[in-house]
């Protein structure tokens, strides 16, 4: 069908329905209409505004996109100038000058593509601290994006998840023992019931239909929340030394909080850890990590191809 046509169709609904002594529902409700009557309010809203144009279909004009050359040409000569500004302050200078709002994630990949990552200005606090160097790995996470990337391919698994409905799926498994389980009291007698015995070496597999979902602390996480705990989870062998104790309860693990904004503990991290492990997130994060470290140094050497020798430890 032409555009003339399909307008003048718009037209002639529209105009049966205003001339019905019906109202608007009960008219959708009796009668064959080529569009619905959300759209309805739509065609007569845009008649309003631009007269019978407004009904002409756009799409075949590909997508106008927000981020116009001259502004990635403000973005350069603004983070050149101030390498500390953050895209959180550019969306706002942007929206002030331009007019147009840009998501922070649209400057951010911006940025990136431009070598333009945020660098933070350094402080007196910065200076006193002391974390045998762990700020060189924090640095390098925020200024690589590689936390970004980890953090990213987490959200995505956690939205795919919602998508599928698995969390609503879960919530039909009732608490085996609720009197005891929302208190918190596991008792000797609890731990030696012959299914949940049973239950602690099964497979994940195995494990994911039987799991309520929707009680793990991650699906109400922010993404920022779950950034931070990421780059808790990189710092991990600074503050448990290079791995001779897994612990981070104990005085050298309170450097945690200065490498990545909070001070975990061991239940914590623990727990976040369990809760990737039945987001069955491994493969996504070996995958992605990798991907990522190839694209990194084809950009910093300018080589077409690039090999990357990336470690996997024993059990993975």
């Amino acid at each position: 069908m032409f555009e003339e046509d399909r307008i003048n169709e718009i037209i002639k609904a529209i105009k049966k329905i205003q001339e019905s002594k019906q109202p608007v529902k009960k008219y959708f409700e009796t009668n064959l209409v080529p569009f619905s009557i959300s759209r309805y309010y739509k065609y007569c809203k845009a008649i309003q505004k631009y007269g019978n144009e407004g009904l002409r279909d756009h799409r075949e004009d590909g997508n106008q996109t927000k981020l116009t050359q001259t502004i990635k040409n403000y973005i350069r000569s603004t983070v050149k100038e101030n390498i500390s500004i953050s895209s959180p302050q550019l969306k706002i200078k942007i929206l002030d000058i331009f007019g147009i709002s840009l998501s922070e994630d649209t400057i951010n990949i911006f940025r990136a593509s431009e070598s333009l990552t945020r660098i933070p200005v350094k402080t007196t606090e910065y200076e006193c601290q002391k974390s045998g160097g762990g700020e060189i790995l924090t640095f390098l996470a925020f200024y690589t994006n590689i936390i970004d990337i980890i953090t990213k391919t987490i959200i995505q698994r956690i939205d795919e998840i919602r998508q599928a409905a698995l969390i609503d799926n879960s919530k039909i498994f009732e608490p085996d023992h609720p009197d005891l389980r929302d208190h918190g009291k596991f008792t000797q007698e609890y731990n030696q019931q012959e299914d949940v015995r049973n239950n602690r070496f099964k497979s994940i597999d195995e494990k994911i239909p039987l799991k309520n979902l929707s009680k793990m602390n991650i699906f109400l996480k922010s993404n920022y929340i779950i950034s931070r705990y990421n780059l808790a989870l990189l710092c991990l062998p600074l503050v448990t030394s290079n791995g001779k104790s897994s612990r981070v309860n104990r005085a050298k693990g309170n450097d945690i909080e200065f490498l990545s904004g909070y001070n975990y503990k061991d239940a914590a991290l623990d727990k976040y850890l369990r809760e990737l492990k039945y987001l069955k997130i491994s493969d996504q994060l070996i995958f992605e990590t990798a991907k990522f470290w190839i694209n990194f140094w084809k950009n910093e050497t300018n080589e077409e191809t690039c090999f990357v020798c990336y470690y996997i430890d024993g059990n993975t």
